[in-house]
């Protein structure tokens, strides 16, 4: 049997009070999100290479100017018998933080 499973890869944000940012330049800041978006994508990348490019669902960033950036790596994987997996009535995997409202 094969499940879907997500790995997500994010920036850690540390937040600066407005006066220090106004300090830096914002060409600056605009290089240092840009690196630090490039070494999520690596991370990414590296994991998508260990586990094979076949198993691969979906790759998705989210991102926004204010707001932390991530890569989120949708990916199937065989189960083994001996693994046990969880009896649902849905086939809807839901990312960890997201809530559900009815």
């Amino acid at each position: 049997m094969k499940v879907i499973q997500h790995s997500v890869f994010e920036e850690s944000r540390v937040w600066y009070p407005l006066a220090i940012m106004l300090l830096f330049s914002s060409a600056g800041v605009e290089a240092q999100r840009a690196r630090s978006r490039e070494k999520i994508r690596e991370r990414a990348e590296a994991f998508i290479n260990e586990i094979g490019l076949e198993s691969v669902v979906a790759i998705t960033e989210h991102g926004s100017s204010l707001g932390p950036f991530s890569v989120v790596v949708w990916w199937r994987r065989e189960v083994q018998d001996t693994e046990k997996v969880p009896d649902t009535e849905t086939l809807v995997i839901r990312a960890s933080d997201e809530s559900e409202t009815a």
